[in-house]
């Protein structure tokens, strides 16, 4: 390909006079063939980019939901005699099932604020069409609030807003009912925390500030890390206010997440609870609705959802077909537990980690392989629903 003296005339300022002048370009010669060669390689690659083009949208959109495990065989080797002098302790004494409302609520949120893709309201307003009542906003070292900054009234809206925010320079937990913070990393949408370094702080000094502010914490998604379970064990010993784990995460993406509850739960029960939760970690739209829990409440307020959060008293769902609790009865007399769910469902009991019975029944008291706690897990069609744990102690 020869080059080419080409006179070109360009206008500029110089001095503060317009110049006119005549410049000597050098091009190529374009060659014919090269120049069809580039352009079916252009036209291929514009016709790969509208051929993904509505998947990427659609993805972006649309909501995906989770795998669901297949109900698992109880155990039938007898590890342990059954016990006849077991007590079962009970989060959800004080639901009235028969009247109270069960409220979907999702504890873990992003916004444009950080990482998400989507501005405030019209994330608020996605939730809210969706039929959700409990919406905290937890975007990463940023708290979002209140509402009506961003031209939403929770009131007005019919929804409770829980106060909180993801503390993200130490392992990820949520910070909630205070405006807890730490000088942490500048989360942005689409490229995250790319390129910052992480704040020199600590769970525990982190936890500590939660608590001086009078909020509750949650840990989220911990099988983005290595931590064993007697590392999380220390920490819910030491702080009251850390009242739960996530574990459902985001469509399901740490499955393994439960298995570490479990061996936490049998480290610590019946002295010690920790409630389970789970969350869209919602971020963009294929995020959304997969995962959440269900508060069941007279009535839907800030101090009832607190106090459910402390004790226990909500149960929580993986996938949108998952069947609803319909009531938790236990008869204390007869040391049976029972769990009815709502349209076609299967009842899975986990005590220490090993699934010991099936059914919606459970005498718990004649059970073999009864440990330090007991929960159940509805299996329907297209999701399961998940009760906290029940604390087993020994009859005094």
């Amino acid at each position: 390909m020869q080059p080419v003296v080409q006179p070109v005339q360009v206008r500029g300022k110089y001095g503060g006079d317009e110049r006119y002048g005549v410049l000597e370009k050098t091009v190529f010669a374009r060659d014919p063939v090269m120049a069809m060669s580039r352009f079916r390689r252009s036209r291929a690659l514009l016709i790969v980019a509208l051929a993904v083009l509505p998947t990427v949208v659609q993805a972006c959109r649309s909501t995906v939901e989770p795998t669901v495990p297949e109900p698992p065989e109880p155990i039938s080797e007898v590890l342990s005699p059954a016990r006849p002098d077991a007590v079962l302790q009970n989060p959800y004494s004080a639901v009235e099932w028969g009247s109270a409302e069960q409220h979907k609520a999702n504890l873990h949120t992003h916004t444009r604020n950080s990482d998400g893709w989507h501005g405030v309201r019209r994330v608020i307003d996605e939730y809210r069409e969706a039929g959700y009542s409990i919406l905290s906003i937890t975007d990463h070292n940023y708290v979002t609030w209140p509402w009506i900054e961003y031209g939403r009234d929770p009131e007005e809206l019919g929804m409770v807003a829980i106060k909180g925010n993801e503390i993200s320079d130490t392992h990820h937990l949520g910070s909630y009912f205070s405006e807890y913070n730490i000088n942490g990393r500048t989360y942005r949408p689409f490229i995250g925390r790319m390129g910052l370094p992480p704040t020199a702080v600590t769970e525990e000094e982190v936890l500590d500030g939660i608590a001086a502010k009078g909020g509750l914490s949650v840990l989220f998604h911990p099988g983005r890390y290595d931590y064993p379970a007697e590392w999380y064990a220390a920490l819910y010993r030491a702080y009251d206010h850390l009242v739960g784990l996530e574990v459902v995460n985001q469509n399901d993406r740490y499955a393994m997440d439960r298995a570490l509850w479990d061996e936490i739960l049998t480290e610590l029960m019946p002295q010690r609870p920790v409630w389970g939760f789970a969350n869209d970690d919602f971020h963009r739209m294929a995020h959304f609705g997969g995962a959440y829990n269900v508060f069941p409440l007279e009535e839907a307020t800030e101090s009832a959802v607190r106090r459910a959060m402390e004790t226990g008293s909500f149960y929580f769902k993986n996938g949108g077909g998952a069947p609803a609790i319909a009531e938790v009865l236990h008869d204390r007399a007869a040391g049976t537990l029972t769990v009815r769910g709502t349209g076609e469902y299967t009842v899975r009991w986990v005590s220490d980690g090993r699934y010991i019975a099936q059914g919606a029944v459970i005498p718990y008291r004649e059970t073999p392989n009864l440990g330090s706690y007991l929960r159940a897990e509805l299996y329907g069609p297209n999701g399961v629903a998940y009760t906290n744990p029940f604390g087993i102690c020994v009859d005094s």
